[in-house]
């Protein structure tokens, strides 16, 4: 029983870049005071057309010095940056740093232009001469303070945060800004504490709230993050980032309803909301509506195609609907745009195992543990694969770390005990299956599990008991069908019938269900309704030795001698390592005057199985002896 993929949804935080004040006060009374310096430096109030052109006028007209040029190209640079036309306010600005090298101003604004334009190097260039010119400018060290988290590089940025707030100790946003810094840092208990700060300061401030209640979401506590969400969707009823975020607390609440209607608002508000396609999608993936979960990850994609973690969360959903290769190509993408997401390799080892792919699987996985050496479950799902390559030595060293990273990791253990119980060592196999129901008391897989370990330790009632608690927790018919086969083996053919009738209403096609009811029937001497099970098993499996073994036995005790050898040939050729059908086929043979034929069969039982009594029995009838290698 493996591990559901989660998906990862991610929160949207705000941040606040404050505006600089514009050099229009303090110098203006250098300029002659004509309508268009007025326009200019925004002492008017005008458009921002109007301010360009005022600019521009005044630039163009010859009349100005250095030292004032520098302000009317900084000041239209403002309202160019306003506009959004940041490549004309970075040339603005540039302009005026060549006309005035020692205007910290202009160094904070184009560094601010940088930062919007992700240069995030440029930025810190500028800024770091604009605090040299100005170390009192609290907005300028808050401005590099953003750069620097951009950067990754949060202690710096924190220090620079913690520069502006004791410049300016009122300065609600460089709180704000500090906050998301600690939170990119993991520190939530700082983060929240200056999202209380920065709402103490700006009661309105709904990113504030929108904030902290991201804070909320990422210490599990999904109560205060609704309260906040829903107080800053209370301030601005068009919070498409609140609405989104406040639908992924429902959704960790188990509240989907909530959750999609959210999610819609959010998307009805923004609609090329990139992440609230993707985390609306998430809900369809955890229903396994994959088509409808498909069709957001495709909008989340198409709105945001550098979105590698869109990609991911659609790949999962190809991948649970049995298309490879449409997944495959997802997790490519993904990788593509972020090539250190150990989540993306993690996904697709498990479609490559999925698939059969098992080398491939353990390359991805192993790259999935390199980039996080503590993610327990990629150290399981390559136990897994291990496994299934038969390697169980491999197979429970990386259970072993994936529960030493995850003490309790029930999955892991239950995977561990599988890998023992098929090595043999039943006693090791149940003392991890009994560790798995401790960290999960409802993990049906492992009650399944451990009965099968019981079975094969040949303790039959206590193998029930635990094909009882799994049939209750989760009744499947493999469940059924070894329960019916452990009543069988006590002896018990009603009840066995009874479970194993349930196995194939679950799942007709069930070959193992009708083998193991054809031999429930044969005890009972209802060699007739066997033999249909046994003919059934074959149509189902075309290959498998036991349903050809039994059917043989049915046939023999009816006395359809030919018939009942055929079948024991059939079962040999898919089996050549079965004691029990040569010895079978040994019997059938004695019956119809093959000594020969009967002696070799019983010789070759009893060097497969050397303590197999029955064609031990069989050459003291015939008065022959095991072969001489034995």
């Amino acid at each position: 029983m493996m591990p559901r993929r989660s998906a990862h949804p991610r929160s949207v935080a705000w941040i606040f870049l404050p505006l600089a004040l514009m050099l229009a006060s303090g110098v203006a009374a250098q300029v002659q005071e004509g309508p268009d310096e007025r326009r200019c430096t925004g002492q008017w109030r005008a458009s921002g057309e109007e301010r360009i052109a005022a600019c521009t006028a005044l630039i163009n007209s010859g009349r100005y010095q250095s030292s004032n040029l520098a302000i009317l190209h900084h000041d239209r640079g403002m309202t160019l940056r306003a506009k959004g036309d940041l490549a004309a306010a970075l040339a603005d600005f540039g302009a005026a740093i060549r006309l005035n090298p020692d205007c910290a101003r202009c160094f904070a604004d184009r560094g601010a232009v940088r930062f919007a334009q992700h240069d995030l190097d440029g930025a810190v260039t500028d800024l770091d001469q604009a605090i040299r010119l100005d170390p009192a400018d609290a907005g300028a060290w808050m401005t590099r303070g953003n750069a620097f988290d951009e950067k990754a590089d949060f202690d710096r940025a924190i220090a620079d945060y913690n520069e502006a707030l004791r410049l300016a100790p009122g300065y609600a946003a460089a709180y704000f800004n500090r906050g998301l810094a600690f939170r990119h840092k993991g520190d939530l208990d700082h983060a929240a504490a200056d999202y209380d700060q920065a709402v103490r300061l700006d009661p309105k401030n709904a990113a504030a709230l929108n904030n902290r209640g991201i804070v909320w979401f990422a210490k599990g506590d999904f109560d205060r993050a609704i309260a906040d969400y829903n107080q800053a969707i209370r301030l601005d009823a068009n919070f498409a980032a609140a609405y989104n975020n406040r639908g992924d607390a429902w959704r960790a609440k188990g509240d989907l309803v909530r959750a999609v209607a959210d999610f819609d608002r959010a998307i009805q508000l923004s609609p090329q909301f990139a992440l609230a396609y993707d985390n609306r999608g998430l809900i369809s993936y955890q229903k396994r509506d994959y088509d409808r979960a498909i069709t957001d990850f495709d909008a989340a994609v198409r709105f945001d195609p550098a979105n590698a973690q869109a990609y991911n969360n659609r790949g999962n959903a190809h991948d649970d609907k049995g298309d490879r290769n449409a997944a495959i190509a997802d997790y490519n993408e993904g990788i593509r745009l972020d090539p250190k997401n150990a989540r993306l390799y993690y996904d697709r080892g498990i479609a490559y195992r999925r698939d059969g792919d098992l080398e491939r699987a353990i390359g991805d996985l192993s790259e999935a543990i390199r980039l996080n050496p503590q993610h327990a479950g990629a150290f399981n799902e390559r136990g897994y694969a291990s496994y299934r390559k038969g390697d169980f030595a491999r197979a429970i060293a990386d259970y072993d770390q994936a529960i030493k990273l995850n003490p309790k990791f029930a999955i892991a253990y239950n995977n561990r005990g599988n890998a023992f119980d098929d090595r043999g060592d039943r006693d090791r196999a149940i003392a991890d299956y009994d560790e798995a129901l401790r960290a999960d008391p409802n993990y049906a897989a492992a009650f399944y599990n451990r009965g099968i370990a019981w079975r094969r330790k040949g303790d039959l009632d206590r193998a029930i008991a635990d094909y009882d608690q799994a049939i209750k927790l989760n009744p499947t018919a493999a469940a059924y069908n070894n329960r019916g086969s452990a009543w069988q083996a006590k002896g018990d053919n009603d009840r066995a019938i009874a479970d194993l009738d349930q196995a194939i209403k679950l799942d007709p096609r069930s070959a193992d269900a009708y083998v193991n009811r054809g031999n429930a029937k044969r005890e009972r001497l209802d060699l007739g309704g066997a033999l249909i099970d046994y003919t059934r098993a074959i149509e189902l499996a075309p290959t498998g030795p036991l349903a050809f073994y039994n059917r043989a036995w049915a046939h023999y005790l009816t006395g359809e001698n030919s018939e009942a050898l055929a079948d024991a040939d059939r079962a040999i050729a898919f089996n050549a390592r079965s004691a029990s059908a040569f010895s079978t086929r040994g019997l059938i043979r004695e019956r119809l005057g093959d000594s020969a034929g009967a002696i070799a069969d019983f010789r070759k039982a009893l060097e497969i199985d050397p303590r197999f009594q029955q064609p031990a029995d069989g050459l003291r009838r015939l008065k022959a002896g095991p072969s001489a290698s034995q």
